[in-house]
């Protein structure tokens, strides 16, 4: 009974503090304690951080580094928007297997709650590309798909090609092997089939995403 009553009291005490506390500050306090955490149990020994700078990762809302394989990223690649929704939720990134790869280029800026998923062939992103929330990444099937192996590894992974200066859309789900050409847009949750190939400039849309438009550019461009 008393060590109920102590708990109570602190209880109490913590929400006083919390009540007397700035929202905006408390709100920072929060998501600053979650980066830390999920990165604290991260698998941080699997990832290299390269390009010129300070050898930081730019990790603004929480982030899960898992798996055996390697996670290459540049020192200005950028995960989490603090002022969009899910910014208390975690985005996972998972090299899985010992061949698997997730490069992400300088520039790249990932937006809440994404999930990379490489199982033994690789996504890479290039430079500067713009990512909506909830974007869902794997470079395979995530097991066999023949009925009696289902509980099998995929035996055919395929690589994720992203090119520099892509926007994606929230919700997008990339499947293996797909690859978007430069500045290529895929709209707001597309589902881009495996192996699809979208040459630069493309506007992707719709469940399966097909190509509907061309990118606008105001430089002069000679991609075709």
């Amino acid at each position: 009974m008393a060590s109920e009553t102590g708990m109570q009291r602190r209880y109490q005490r913590l929400v006083g503090l919390i009540t007397a506390s700035k929202p905006l500050d408390l709100d920072a306090w929060t998501r600053m304690l979650l980066v830390q955490y999920f990165f604290h149990v991260s698998d941080r020994r699997r990832i290299e951080i390269h390009g010129e700078g300070q050898q930081l990762l730019n990790l603004l809302t929480p982030t899960h580094f898992k798996g055996q394989g390697r996670i290459r990223l540049a020192t200005t690649t950028v995960f989490g928007v603090p002022r969009s929704p899910g910014s208390y939720g975690a985005s996972y990134i998972e090299a899985r297997t010992p061949d698997s790869l997730i490069d992400i280029g300088p520039g790249t800026v990932f937006n809440n709650r994404c999930v990379l998923i490489s199982e033994g062939a690789s996504i890479r992103f290039g430079a500067n590309c713009l990512i909506g929330p909830e974007l869902h990444v794997m470079d395979s099937n995530s097991h066999d798909l023949v009925l009696e192996r289902r509980r099998q590894p995929d035996p055919r992974p395929a690589g994720v090609e992203i090119g520099d200066e892509v926007f994606i859309g929230s919700r997008v789900t990339l499947l293996k092997g797909v690859r978007l050409g430069r500045g290529c847009i895929v709209g707001a949750g597309a589902v881009v089939q495996p192996g699809f190939e979208a040459p630069p400039m493309s506007i992707l849309a719709g469940n399966p995403a097909v190509i509907v438009g061309r990118a606008r550019s105001a430089a002069p461009t000679s991609e075709v």
